[in-house]
């Protein structure tokens, strides 16, 4: 009869589908990376099923169309210039890329600064985290920048000038006061102008005036003096600063009134370029290194220079990392500026 008929061809079906079940539930099974072959996180292709996936597509006249104005996406043939940069920068442990880094960045004698911070974050995992969290510093391509400038005249007294102006001062009076000098000067407009012979021809009543005390318009008269002396007598310039040794350079200046190892320390580091430098007298520099390595206070000299020990023979460098640590948390903080002191 026909209902004789259907259970028997119900009968034969159920083998069938009862089989394909035990195989779907196998296969939903998770199994241990190690026993698959698979990757913890990452599902498989269903094509161990049985199945091939199918590829999602849309009617031609559905498909999304760019929006009015907006630029085509890159051909994969042609990466765009982000992703060729990227490419071809090297990459090295410990130093993030920046987007304006140079292959070629060097600073003073350190002809490699990315090598030079890799080298230093294999031997200091703390200033490793910070270099990495900050990448190559822009201050440093800026110093590098103006190293370029070598051939304008009377650069070492100009550098020498503007740090005895901004001794023991927040860093934005200081600013104030030292453009009124170079306006008085004759150098608002431009800054080769402020030479020794233009400091020592100024009127002293205007230069006190602009915000100088009586003793930095000493220091600064000084200063101009040693400048102006000649070689044979002891007298300071350009070529002869650039070409001593650090021990020289910084016997010479720390002679002079008002130039102390604090300033001497930011002329070698900022104008001249010594990669071996560690201010232990300067406030941010301390400041980032109690912040950085998790001390209780602010460390002595001697507590620094055992810190700093692993980042011979760059400790300029590192310095930098050391403000960039003070300047970050003062941010968070929104803390008026520090700045160096001299003693």
């Amino acid at each position: 009869s026909p209902r004789a008929r259907r259970r028997r061809m119900h009968r034969g079906l159920a083998v069938p589908f009862s089989s394909l079940a035990r195989r779907l539930s196998t296969a939903l099974i998770v199994r241990p990376a190690h026993a698959t072959g698979a990757v913890p996180g990452v599902s498989k292709s269903p094509s161990h099923l049985g199945m091939r996936p199918r590829r999602a597509s849309m009617p031609p006249n559905k498909r999304a169309r760019p929006a009015p104005g907006a630029s085509p996406p890159a051909s994969p043939a042609t990466p765009g210039k982000a992703t060729a940069a990227k490419r071809s920068r090297t990459s090295r442990p410990g130093v993030k890329p920046e987007a304006n880094d140079s292959s070629a960045l060097s600073f003073g004698e350190v002809r490699d600064v990315h090598a030079a911070l890799a080298a230093m974050s294999a031997r200091d995992p703390v200033l490793a985290g910070l270099i990495a969290e900050a990448g190559v510093l822009p201050r440093i391509a800026q110093c590098q920048a103006a190293r370029a400038a070598t051939h304008e005249p009377h650069r070492a007294f100009r550098a020498l000038a503007r740090a005895i102006v901004f001794q023991q001062l927040h860093g934005a009076a200081a600013a104030t006061i030292f453009s009124r000098v170079a306006a008085l000067a004759g150098a608002e407009a431009d800054a080769t102008r402020l030479t020794p012979e233009s400091i020592l021809a100024a009127d002293e009543t205007r230069l006190r005036a602009c915000g100088l005390s009586q003793r930095k318009l000493e220091y600064l008269r000084g200063l101009a003096e040693a400048f102006t002396a000649a070689p044979e007598g002891g007298g300071l310039g350009d070529a002869a600063l650039e070409s001593a040794s650090d021990a020289d350079a910084r016997a010479a200046l720390v002679a002079l009134r008002g130039v102390g190892p604090w300033t001497v320390d930011m002329f070698s580091m900022f104008h001249l370029n010594r990669a071996d430098v560690l201010p232990v007298g300067d406030f941010g520099v301390r400041k980032g290194m109690m912040l950085a390595y998790g001390l209780n206070s602010m460390p002595s000299p001697a507590k620094m220079e055992a810190i700093a020990e692993n980042w011979r023979p760059t400790r300029t460098l590192a310095s930098f990392y050391m403000w960039h640590a003070a300047d970050a948390a003062k941010k968070e903080k929104h803390a008026p500026e520090t700045t160096g002191n001299e003693s």
